[in-house]
Formats: C-alpha cells, sequence, structure tokens
C-alpha cells in the first residue's frame, strides 16, 4: 500500500512540475509578445508627415497623403474625379481625373511639402492650404493650370481669379466641355 502512496504522490508531483514549466512557458511567451509591443509602440521611428524626408502621394487631384498616414484635402478646389472623363473641343474623351492626379504629383514632386490645417471634413480627411518647393500654393496651381475648380461654397471663392484665368486660356479641363466634379460624384455614387 504504502508503494501505491509513493508511485501516486510521485505522480502528482510530476504532473504539478509538468503544469508548473507549462505555465512558465506561457508566461514567458506573454512577456516576449509584450516586449514586442512595447518596442514596436515606443522605439520604431514613425514617418515625418512632411519635411524634406518626407513621403508624400497625391492620392487624387485634390487629396495628398503624408507619411503617417494622414489624409490631406486641398483646401477651397475640387478637382475632377479619378474616374470621371471630360471632352476636348472637339469631342473626344479624355481621363481628366487621371490628368489632375498626375498634375498634382508633379506640382509635389519638388519635394518640401508643408500643408497649414484649415478644418477637418466629413471624411475625416485634414482640410489644408498646402505648398511645395516652388509652388507657393498647390491649390491656387491647380486651378490656374486647369486641373480642378473653385470650390466656392463656405470657402469662399478663393480661387475666382485663377480659375477665370484658365477659362479664358482654356487651360485643362477648360479646353473643353467637363461635368463639375460635385455634379459627376452625385450621378457616379461610389459603391462602398
Amino acid at each position: 500500500m504504502t508503494e501505491r502512496n509513493d508511485q501516486e504522490t510521485e505522480d502528482k508531483g510530476q504532473s504539478s512540475r509538468a503544469l508548473a514549466q507549462a505555465l512558465g512557458k506561457l508566461a514567458a511567451l506573454a512577456l516576449v509578445v509584450i516586449a514586442v509591443i512595447l518596442i514596436e509602440r515606443y522605439c520604431v521611428p514613425k514617418p515625418v508627415p512632411f519635411g524634406p524626408d518626407a513621403k508624400i502621394e497625391a492620392i487624387d487631384g485634390d487629396t495628398l497623403r503624408a507619411g503617417d498616414g494622414t489624409e490631406y484635402r486641398i483646401f477651397g478646389i475640387d478637382a475632377p474625379e479619378l474616374r470621371q472623363s471630360c471632352s476636348e473641343a472637339n469631342g473626344k474623351s479624355w481621363l481628366c481625373g487621371r490628368a489632375a492626379k498626375a498634375k498634382l504629383t508633379t506640382l509635389i514632386k519638388g519635394g518640401n511639402v508643408n500643408c497649414v490645417s484649415r478644418a477637418t471634413d466629413r471624411y475625416g480627411r485634414t482640410v489644408a492650404v498646402c505648398s511645395a518647393e516652388g509652388v507657393p500654393d498647390l491649390g491656387e496651381a491647380l486651378v490656374r493650370d486647369g486641373y480642378a475648380i473653385d470650390l466656392g461654397g463656405a470657402a469662399g471663392n478663393p480661387y475666382a481669379g485663377a480659375e477665370a484665368e484658365a477659362q479664358a486660356a482654356k487651360r485643362g479641363i477648360w479646353r473643353g466641355t467637363f461635368q463639375r466634379p460635385s455634379d459627376w460624384r452625385q450621378a457616379n455614387p461610389r459603391s462602398e
């Protein structure tokens, strides 16, 4: 009988040791995971939103995305949507939305992009007046070159003069006919 009790005690001891080892391994794994999360959060450098080393990209003709993921809607303008087409004076269709994005991409290529916040739009984007190397106001440049229109409305008409100049010179979308971007969006709602 004592042999059996000794065996049971030994089995319970081994079982307890195995359980303690398993719990120890689980605790060690949890500590490693916590350490990795803390290192990732506090020790990995975040991309700078602006400046010489910043990665800035044009999402469309009137929106930028900074290196930290923040989106900036350029204040006071409305550019054709990416899928929007416009018509030349001869009736030939051209991809004015893609052209507006390409123009914005060209304007920011010089680097040194900076945006000054004015508001936040309904999509959570920062509405801002933005500049780039050699381009003091991206919004004005896009409107003056005919790749966006003056937004008007709550923004006032900050680029009405630039729009009149583009229209008179038949630049960009003014060289033919186009649907106002807001009207195009209403007729072609996003499928989300």
